[in-house]
């Protein structure tokens, strides 16, 4: 039985729109679902050659004057008919992994005001986080308004601000802890 990762559905539903090239997922990927899901380069290729093997997509050569070809994957009917298979299988939970909760578990080893600085670093990427969900909004609704898929664009684009923000106000709220008189990290 081929791999069951959700890798190659990622993939699969991206090909479900048009046709592209290794190069064209990735930064649709960085793009449109970053926010929630990102591949390499180097999963991407490999991934693509093993669903054509698989006969899930096909590839096309696009021959280029003066730069290297250009390899386009589409879909095929019977890579339409497992992405949608896999659509309709119940959703395996999400492990969650989280170096900065590892980290601040495990606290109390650390120098005095170093946790401060992983969380201050931490509130620091959330609050760009969410001002990138916002510009993607924005350029969304500016763009593709008319767009069959938009509403399931916005709702997966609501989850990352709304866990985006989640995150902003713990890594606030961890941060006063920290501040707040008689919390001082204590020398070990």
């Amino acid at each position: 039985m081929p791999s069951r990762s959700s890798s190659r559905y990622a993939v699969l539903g991206i090909l479900s729109l048009e046709p592209m090239s290794g190069y064209d997922i990735k930064k649709f990927i960085e793009t449109s679902v970053a926010h929630f899901w990102r591949e390499s380069y180097g999963n991407i290729y490999p991934l693509l050659n093993r669903l054509t093997d698989e006969k899930l997509v096909r590839r096309r050569t696009e021959r280029q004057k003066g730069k290297p070809d250009r390899h386009v994957y589409s879909l095929t009917d019977r890579g339409r008919a497992a992405f949608l298979e896999w659509l309709g299988e119940p959703v395996k939970e999400d492990a969650v992994r989280s170096e900065l909760l590892l980290k601040l578990f495990f606290g109390r080893h650390l120098e005095p005001g170093r946790l401060e600085v992983h969380l201050e670093e931490y509130r620091v990427v959330q609050t760009r986080i969410l001002g990138a969900l916002r510009g993607t909004r924005e350029m969304l609704e500016a763009h593709h308004a008319e767009h069959p898929d938009l509403r399931y664009w916005m709702l997966t684009l609501r989850r990352g601000e709304l866990v985006a923000r989640a995150r902003l106000q713990w890594a606030r709220e961890s941060l006063q802890d920290f501040r707040r008189p008689g919390n001082k990290e204590k020398e070990s």
